[in-house]
């Protein structure tokens, strides 16, 4: 793993915290239920999370395959988010202003691993002579 990704990643990852951040409070503050903003906050996030982690953090190219691996190994934090969600919000009745930064910041971490995974692992294996996808 190259560590002068992790720069980039930060960047991309601060800009998608913020609209999902975004999305969560303002979704809140007009009375949606997070359940119904975490999936709208999930799509935007996977579409532009996608493509400038690929085109900016790893430098690859765009592929259904890699898009594929990206939006599925971030499904895989849905439940999580939901589920910290559920016991920040109606278990311990925090303020959405508080419960939506710190579920970003419990899930930042996991996101950097599943986005090279998905977007890097298929990189290298083009590099090793197997044709791309």
């Amino acid at each position: 793993m190259k560590f002068d990704r992790i720069p980039r990643y930060t960047i991309v990852g601060a800009l998608c915290a913020g609209l999902y951040n975004g999305i969560m409070i303002a979704g809140d503050a007009l009375g949606v239920h997070y359940v119904i903003c975490s999936v709208v906050a999930f799509v935007v996030n996977v579409a532009v999370g996608y493509a400038l982690h690929c085109l900016y953090t790893f430098s690859e190219k765009l592929s259904i395959r890699s898009f594929t691996r990206y939006a599925a190994a971030l499904l895989l934090t849905l439940p999580l988010s939901l589920g910290g969600m559920y016991l920040l919000r109606d278990v311990a009745h925090a303020p959405m202003w508080f419960a939506s930064p710190f579920l970003t910041g419990v899930m930042f971490c996991w996101n950097f691993m599943a986005a090279h995974w998905a977007v890097v692992t298929q990189a290298m294996g083009r590099k090793k002579g197997q044709p791309a996808a």
